[in-house]
């Protein structure tokens, strides 16, 4: 009977219980996965130790084992189990067996270099036997599915737990990626391969393992026929397969890992494939000898590059010298590529970078794009869903393939001044097959068991973007683009941009841009906002008497909170600008979604600088429309990506006309609008309704009673903190996975979710704020009040109240409270352009304490009123979501 073994997604929590067992040996959390990784790498090395044994003997041949018989995992860690070596000497047992293997001499041509490399950096640290007896008796029970890359994929479940308890910085690229990734390489035999930032080595084993089945089917010979040697390295005779296995090992893949944790990983990933000379290092890609070494000397660079803002400043020298990760390792790896050849695949790069690349419109940014399409051939951009490296991060990315020229072409291409990039393929992958949640699961349950082949079912869209991409390369090769183009007409995940079109749309690479939607014989193309409005810039003119006044910090989205009635004295021209009817504005502040179409109501306005004003072209666009699309998150994007300053970032004047937009005739405009409006009455209603039950409020009858009142600053039962916001220029901080709560989330008296999210370092500038907690606003927005249902991080804006006394006063019993003193607190506001509230004043707020009956009574009761509320909040919600499809269907295209 054949032993079941465990499956991966079993093996995940099986190994974290496994590596929990240095709690009880006062290991830090992050200590974890270095202890842990020398023990599994010494069981798993061990196994396929024995498995060479019992082939050999099968074969009647004698194996001589890498280690000698003391060093070999289950001989020591059996006696230390079985008790026959105490467990006093446990430690000092184990300890000894990690130093001799730190000088482990080379023997019978087995070459110990790694392992002696390995095992001399390691430090000590465990210090109880009890610790390692459990440690070994669970992994020698243990048994693993065979796996290209058993050490990387075992750690990233680990590294995964770590993550999602916010206690590990490091994070792995997914297996199902990098197995996505290298089939768009395709590797060849004799072709070097390279990965600058290697990690556990996930992307050079797997195309180990892609080109030695390669080599296989080459020089696959019958069971019976006897093999000559067709080669020898030394006195060693090897048949034609061996030697080009040794090549691929020896020769033909290459990589370098900074982080020495990491790179200790990497090493035994590589011994575990029996690859003893690898060219693995650790070092740092990004240095100046890394330039020299590295350059033109690759056929195939495929890697997950690290980005974000560098740590300590680079002496290397790039072209573009830009302070972040990304802006580096895309030069790097462009200049690692060798110059194609004639008659061979040409030289290739698969790379997944932070979407900042495609769009960012800083001078260093787009001049590495255009430098990527005007040296290189960037033949697909393979748009990847948010989340796919959570829990660690929720970014965007997206995977290039790019090829190098062959040298003669590209003297050709430099003297016409032309670009080696003619098309680009944009395929847009909508899922990876597993859930973009902080635990990633396999859609539907697949992805288990013993079949490694990871495009078995549900694998999402990579299998077809794969199968597609292969087509266009062919495509490509036999000049059929057209015939291609026809074919996918339409299609919601495929779509071709020449050079052309992207050099109108200045080598902006955010792919939405090249999406046309065609309808019969209809197009409907991006065009420039510069193409369908006047950006107004000219500063108001002198006036008498008193005008409105609007700031960004006075509208919500497309709700006016407040209106400051000034005259010119207040706010001279250079500080304002006048508006007209039929004008769109919107605020220019990254990561700000405010905006308003100017009617009757609002003509009078003049408006604070902070906003941009657009005047539509009537022949071309309906203000309506203009408006509906500003609204939509394809217009933000475009914003954000554009917006630059050191403390808080805006788009400029000129970067405004960079932005496109889709634009219909004008009547598919109306009948779009129609619709909208429609559902925008919905909205409008539902805000309305709102607005009564908030009006009417809690009449403070329900609370009167002869009970005990507290003030809110009673320490025994209640803590006071405010928050904080963490420094916007690290980009690390956002990159987490808690919601970081400002007050333009609190639009509902329930918190379930944030606009941002930090990470656990971020928690140093802010608040954690456990669930069921009361947040009130303290300054902009001033007495607004909240319940938070999950966790969350709050800014410096709102107070949170923790109730200490659970025992004394419900949650939701303080927060219907509160409410009905929120005028009060907004009525108290302090300070001239933004008030605030002392928090004297909000420790001084007296809270009635009834009975916990009672008080659950009084929540039961205003339940009632509060569900409504939600009911209708829900209404609007939907009502947003409609338009948000309709102009996904009608104006962008998907389905």
């Amino acid at each position: 009977m054949t032993e079941k073994k465990i499956d991966f997604y079993q093996l995940g929590n099986k190994l974290w219980n496994i590596a929990n067992i240095f709690r009880d040996d006062t290991l830090k959390t992050t200590e974890y996965l270095e202890e842990f990784s020398y023990f599994l790498f010494l069981k798993l090395f061990d196994d396929q130790e024995i498995k060479r044994e019992k082939l050999a003997k099968l074969d009647g041949k004698e194996y001589v084992p890498y280690l000698p018989e003391e060093l070999r995992f289950y001989n020591w860690a059996t006696k230390i189990i079985n008790n026959e070596i105490d467990i006093t000497q446990a430690v000092s047992t184990v300890k000894e067996v990690f130093q001799k293997l730190a000088t482990i001499k080379d023997h019978d041509g087995k070459d110990l270099w790694l392992f002696r490399k390995l095992f001399q950096n390691h430090i000590w640290r465990i210090k109880y036997g009890p610790t390692i007896r459990e440690l070994l008796k669970q992994l020698i029970d243990l048994k693993l599915e065979e796996n290209f890359d058993v050490m990387g994929r075992a750690y990233e479940f680990v590294v995964q737990k770590l993550g999602e308890q916010k206690q590990y910085g490091q994070y792995f690229t997914p297996r199902h990626i990098i197995h996505f990734m290298v089939e768009l390489a395709d590797p060849e035999i004799g072709e070097a391969i390279y990965d600058p930032a290697a990690g556990t080595g996930g992307f050079i084993l797997r195309a180990f393992e892609v080109v030695k089945e390669k080599i296989d089917k080459q020089t696959q010979v019958s069971s019976n026929v006897l093999k000559e040697p067709t080669a020898s390295y030394g006195n060693i005779s090897l048949d034609k397969a061996e030697k080009l296995h040794n090549d691929l090992k020896e020769r033909h893949l290459y990589g370098v890992e900074k982080a020495p944790d990491v790179y200790k990983l990497a090493m035994m990933n590589m011994i575990l494939h029996n690859d003893g000379k690898s060219n693995l290092k650790e070092a740092d890609s990004l240095d100046n000898r890394a330039q020299q070494e590295y350059k033109e000397r690759f056929n195939v660079v495929l890697s997950n590059p690290p980005y974000g803002p560098l740590t300590q400043s680079r002496t290397a020298t790039f072209t573009y010298h830009v302070k972040r990760f990304e802006a580096l390792f895309i030069q790097h790896i462009m200049n690692a590529l060798k110059f194609s050849e004639h008659n061979k695949k040409p030289n290739r790069a698969v790379v997944i970078i932070l979407d900042k690349i495609l769009f960012d419109s800083t001078r260093a940014f787009k001049g590495i794009r255009q430098k990527l399409l005007r040296e290189y051939n960037l033949k697909g951009v393979f748009s990847m869903p948010a989340g796919i490296f959570q829990p660690y991060s929720g970014v965007k990315t997206t995977v290039l393939y790019f090829e190098r020229p062959i040298k003669e072409e590209w003297k050709k291409i430099k003297e016409n001044n032309d670009y080696t990039t003619k098309q680009v393929l944009f395929f847009d992958v909508k899922t990876d097959g597993f859930t973009l949640s902080t635990q990633r699961r396999p859609i539907n349950g697949a992805f288990q068991g013993e079949n490694p082949n990871i495009y078995e079912p549900p694998c999402g869209d990579l299998p077809k973007a794969v199968e597609v991409f292969k087509e266009w390369l062919k495509a490509l090769d036999n000049g059929t683009i057209e015939e291609f183009k026809e074919k996918y007409v339409d299609n919601e995940q495929v779509w071709i941009a020449s050079i052309e079109e992207i050099k109108e749309k200045d080598f902006n690479l955010n792919p939405g841009l090249y999406r046309k939607v065609e309808r019969g014989k209809v197009k409907w193309d991006l065009v420039s906002l510069f193409d369908v409005a006047d950006i107004i810039t000219e500063s108001v003119k002198p006036f008498d008497g008193e005008r409105f006044y609007l700031t960004t910090g006075n509208l919500n989205e497309d709700v006016i909170e407040k209106l400051e009635l000034v005259t010119y004295k207040d706010r001279p021209s250079r500080a304002n600008l006048e508006v007209r009817v039929d004008d769109v504005i919107f605020a220019k502040m990254k990561d700000t979604k405010k905006f308003l179409l100017i009617d009757d109501k609002t003509k009078d306005l003049i408006v604070s600088t902070g906003f941009a004003v657009l005047r539509p072209h009537k022949s071309k666009v309906l203000p309506k429309y203009l408006y509906y699309i500003i609204r939509d998150d394809f217009f933000q994007k475009q914003k954000d990506s554009y917006t630059t300053g050191a403390t808080q970032k805006a788009i400029g004047t000129k970067s405004i006309s960079k932005i496109f937009i889709p634009l219909p005739p004008l009547e598919i405009q109306q009948k779009i609008v129609e619709r909208l409006d429609k559902q925008q009455a919905i909205i409008e209603k539902a805000k309305e309704m709102e607005k009564v039950i908030l009006g009417a409020g809690i009449d403070d009858a329900i609370f009167e009673g002869d009970w005990e009142w507290v003030e809110l600053g009673d320490n025994s039962i209640f803590d006071l903190k405010n928050g904080g916001t963490p420094p916007k220029n690290q980009e690390k901080f956002y990159r987490g996975n808690i919601p970081w709560v400002t007050v333009k989330d609190i639009n509902n008296i329930y918190i379930y979710d944030a606009s941002e999210h930090i990470s656990n370092d971020a928690l140093q500038y802010s608040v954690l704020v456990p669930q069921n907690s009361i947040l009130i606003v303290t300054r902009v927005g001033l007495g607004k009040v909240a319940l938070n249902k999950v966790d969350i991080a709050i800014n410096q804006d709102i107070t949170v109240v923790f109730i200490k006394e659970k025992e004394k006063i419900l949650p939701e019993f303080l927060l219907f409270f509160l409410l009905t003193q929120s005028k009060t607190i907004e009525r108290n506001g302090r300070g001239t352009t933004v008030k605030g509230i002392p928090i004297v004043f909000i420790k001084s707020i007296k809270i009635p304490l009834p009975p916990l009956e009672k008080q659950q009574e009084i929540v039961e009761f205003l339940d009632v009123q509060f569900e409504a509320l939600e009911k209708i909040r829900k209404m609007r919600e939907n009502a947003e979501k409609m338009i948000k499809i309709i102009l996904e269907k009608e104006v962008f295209g998907d389905e």
